[in-house]
């Protein structure tokens, strides 16, 4: 998929289920009002419950681009985009590059930080065999 196919299919996903802003940025299980300047109606006949069902941002995208019926246990479902699609839109449209090179870079100097560590030596710790047999116990006491 391309990126201009991408944002379309998110954007029909967004009308489809008629998500507006303050369901992205409202918490679940709150009242939502789609039209806080509206006139029409009293405000507490305008408020319905959020669109999403979850508080992160990746779990609404997971919720919104999931084939089939959405499971909130379900870690990884199957997405209507590729990953590398994603990964792609990701990175062409959502990011400061600079700061992810730094992170990848910073990622890499620790794997080899690690992987340069000397051995340790063997730990010593207390003995803790105890031969009671060679223990005097006063029984007066």
């Amino acid at each position: 998929m391309t990126n201009e196919q991408i944002q379309e299919l998110i954007r029909d996903e967004l009308k489809k289920r008629d998500v507006t802003f303050y369901d992205m940025i409202s918490l679940p299980n709150y009242g939502v009002d789609p039209n806080p300047e509206g006139k029409d109606r009293d405000r507490n006949q305008r408020i319905r419950h959020n669109r999403f069902n979850d508080i992160l941002g990746s779990a609404r995208m997971k919720e919104l681009l999931c084939e089939g019926e959405y499971n909130p246990y379900d870690y990884y479902p199957p997405l209507k985009i590729p990953l590398q699609d994603l990964f792609r839109f990701w990175w062409n449209r959502c990011i400061e590059k600079e700061a992810v090179v730094d992170e990848i870079l910073e990622d890499i100097f620790d794997y080899f930080t690690d992987q340069m560590r000397p051995l340790e030596k063997e730990k010593k710790s207390m003995d803790l065999i105890v031969d009671f047999g060679q223990l005097q116990m006063d029984q007066a006491a």
